[in-house]
């Protein structure tokens, strides 16, 4: 039998937490049995299309809005049927019931990873998350340097172990068909340069800046937004204001984005706020540059050698950074990057290592 390892995550809708973890169940099944828990119960598949073959590995509990105790009963009963090498949860919510339920199962290894720590300025939830790092004693880890600092300087007790976020560089990668050919399979012109973003269309992503960036660009140069949400009809008017409807693309979400990172020129996340995001990871994979704005992890996941990160709010700063992006003819290519900082399987290596010891954070 193989080990097994469970992830306890909010809910499986679009997003990078969620991404995380079943890239991490995809890649790691050949030598792990991994599980992921969902609190929240939905119809995964209205949002993700690559779980066949998962489906048992999947399981969607009803938690309500609010406190609700039978969680705690129906996580511990799981861990004590599949008696995980360790648990991993995500976010302040999984960790309660998480943590509390692998600790009353008598599990081991508990690693709780911070994918940001905005929820923690505030009082009350800083106070709650420090109560319940102080009850379960996790392995503490951050997927950024950035987000480590940021955890350690609202909870000075934590020093949280750094553990990159990584990407499949075998599924992510350059695409050996002519870019024309795949531009016309997707209906879109072909004599038109791309910049690419994929990202929830909500406020903290900051659509309205790279839309108004685009504005400043030449008419050669067009935008093509993958994802959906809330902003969607905002924007679409936006784009329509600024004489854009015909520049920019909202191509709503897409399942495999192994199809819509070789239509694209360059990377562009024009975010307010951010952790350690995982799409410009996977189109650098791709060969693809990236352009991020300065906050969160973002330093983290751009290549030196061929992105570039701009103050964020500023368009006339990020159109100058994306024209320098479309004109460079660097040798390099920001794959190599990921390949040796950022791949899955080292990600995958360094979790798996950390129940080799006792690394429990004990708050002082």
């Amino acid at each position: 039998m193989k080990p097994v390892i469970v992830h306890v995550v909010q809910h499986l809708k679009p997003g990078g937490i969620e991404s995380f973890a079943l890239e991490f169940q995809r890649v790691a099944q050949p030598f792990y049995d991994v599980h992921i828990i969902s609190l929240e119960k939905h119809q995964v598949t209205n949002y993700w299309n690559n779980i066949d073959g998962f489906e048992q590995f999947i399981h969607l509990l009803d938690k309500k809005p609010g406190w609700q105790a039978n969680i705690f009963w129906q996580l511990k009963s799981f861990f004590k049927k599949v008696q995980p090498m360790y648990v991993h949860t995500h976010h302040i919510g999984p960790l309660i019931y998480g943590g509390i339920a692998a600790r009353m199962a008598n599990i081991e290894h508990l690693i709780h990873t911070e994918h940001d720590a905005w929820h923690l300025v505030e009082a009350k939830p800083r106070l709650l998350q420090k109560l319940i790092v102080s009850l379960v004693q996790p392995i503490f880890v951050a997927d950024a340097k950035f987000v480590a600092e940021q955890v350690h300087s609202l909870i000075p007790s934590l020093r949280p172990i750094i553990i990159a976020n990584g990407i499949d560089t075998d599924k992510f990668k350059p695409s050996t068909i002519d870019k024309k050919n795949l531009l016309k399979q997707a209906g879109l012109p072909t004599k038109l340069k791309y910049i690419g973003c994929a990202a929830r269309l909500e406020p903290v992503k900051s659509h309205d800046i790279l839309i108004k960036a685009l504005a400043k660009l030449p008419k050669n140069i067009a935008l093509l937004l993958a994802g959906t949400g809330s902003l969607k009809a905002q924007l679409q008017q936006l784009a329509i204001d600024l004489q854009l409807q015909k520049r920019v693309f909202f191509l709503g979400h897409i399942e495999d984005m192994t199809t819509f990172y070789p239509l694209i020129d360059v990377f562009c996340l024009s975010s307010a706020n951010e952790g350690l995001p995982l799409s410009p990871l996977e189109a650098q994979a791709c060969g693809i540059p990236a352009v991020l704005t300065d906050v969160g992890g973002c330093r983290e996941a751009v290549c030196s050698k061929t992105g570039f990160i701009v103050h964020p709010n500023n368009p006339e700063l990020l159109s100058q950074a994306l024209m320098k992006a479309l004109n460079q003819n660097s040798a390099d290519s920001p794959r190599v990057f990921i390949e040796n900082q950022r791949s899955i399987n080292k990600m995958i290596k360094q979790y798996v290592s950390l129940t080799q010891a006792d690394l429990r954070w004990k708050l002082c």
